[in-house]
């Protein structure tokens, strides 16, 4: 179920905006702020929207694709676990809309849809 093309657009899709939400506060000073703002997740999940898009029109030929975007989006969420684990194990600074181990949790189990959905991809574009 994983590897199939609308689990990537929801994915992506999902990645783009919530992405765009953990960093409305960016917007407010876009001329100032716009190095905080996500360029990488905004690639990665529309990379990972496009390509399930493509897949789905044609999985026979561009599996491929999506298999890359899933490799893409898991390296950003492994390097965004360990950004918060350390995050996690500091004392927080403000109160968040959730706290610092909810949001732990959260990228924890979206790393474990991306491995699985990478894997399944994989496993089921050889066939």
């Amino acid at each position: 179920m994983l590897a199939k093309p609308v689990i990537a657009i929801v994915f992506g899709a999902f990645m783009l905006c919530a992405e765009t939400c953990l960093h409305a506060e960016s917007w407010l000073n876009v001329r100032t702020q716009w190095p905080d703002l996500p360029f990488h997740d905004w690639a990665a999940g529309g990379f990972l929207l496009t390509a399930g898009i493509l897949s789905q029109r044609d999985w026979s030929r561009r599996w491929p694709y999506q298999a890359v975007a899933w490799g893409f989006m898991l390296s950003l969420l492994v390097g965004a676990l360990f950004g918060h684990f350390a995050e996690w194990l500091t004392p927080p600074d403000t109160v968040e809309w959730f706290s610092e181990g909810t949001f732990l949790v959260l990228i924890v189990a979206l790393t474990a849809i991306a491995l699985g959905a990478l894997m399944v991809t994989l496993a089921r574009g050889d066939t």
